[in-house]
């Protein structure tokens, strides 16, 4: 997928600062580069969700947002399938985010994340330049910790200088060094002090304000 979209890709990196690996991964991980969008209808999935469950609130502003992308952007109500929660297209986009971050990104006057790959790319790298995305910055590292490490200074809350962490023991998997300096950096053990260990920076806050799980 990089090399087929190598344009579009780089493209969007010089538009919005997002690298091509990170914008591919995302769509890897949506919808499999397009090949599983969901197929639940959005008007009725969103419909339900506005009448049960605990966030009819949230569900009713995304069905109303639907709504509009149904008659402002000439999208076919029956081009929406998506998710039982309503995310839709190339990237599993809710329909409120569309309304405030789809890009036009192939010059057709359209925003369509369903038919239209470009869109759908320039999208995503817009949604994580948004959301705070640093170019150049790794999302994070691999790390081992020292034996006796206190785990409880542990969470992607509690972000200190990354010198914080070489203080502390942390290294790379590899036995190298963090990166000098006192870019805010936080510790993650996703499998618990046990298993695997990662120190991330704002880049990781962007892909988790994408999808909410720091397993993503």
């Amino acid at each position: 997928m990089l090399q087929q979209w190598q344009d579009v890709l780089t493209r969007a990196q010089q538009t919005y600062g997002v690298d091509p690996a990170t914008v591919v991964a995302v769509w890897g991980v949506e919808s499999n580069y397009g090949q599983n969008f969901g197929g639940r209808p959005l008007l009725r999935s969103l419909a339900t969700l506005s009448c049960f469950g605990r966030r009819q609130g949230f569900f009713q502003g995304e069905l109303l947002a639907t709504l509009k992308i149904i008659q402002n952007e000439k999208v076919p109500a029956e081009r929406l399938s998506g998710s039982w929660a309503g995310a839709f297209g190339h990237t599993q986009f809710m329909p409120s985010t569309y309304l405030r971050l789809a890009v036009d990104f192939d010059g057709d006057g359209r925003r369509d994340l369903v038919d239209s790959v470009p869109d759908a790319l320039g999208s995503t790298a817009n949604f994580l330049a948004k959301a705070g995305w640093k170019p150049n910055l790794a999302w994070g590292y691999e790390v081992k910790l020292p034996r006796g490490f206190d785990a409880s200074v542990a969470g992607r809350r509690n972000k200190q200088p990354m010198q914080f962490w070489t203080a502390k023991g942390v290294l790379r998997v590899d036995g190298s060094t963090l990166p000098a300096g006192n870019t805010p950096a936080a510790l993650l053990l996703p499998a618990g002090a046990q298993g695997p260990a990662f120190v991330v920076t704002r880049d990781f806050d962007a892909i988790y304000s994408y999808n909410a799980a720091e397993s993503y």
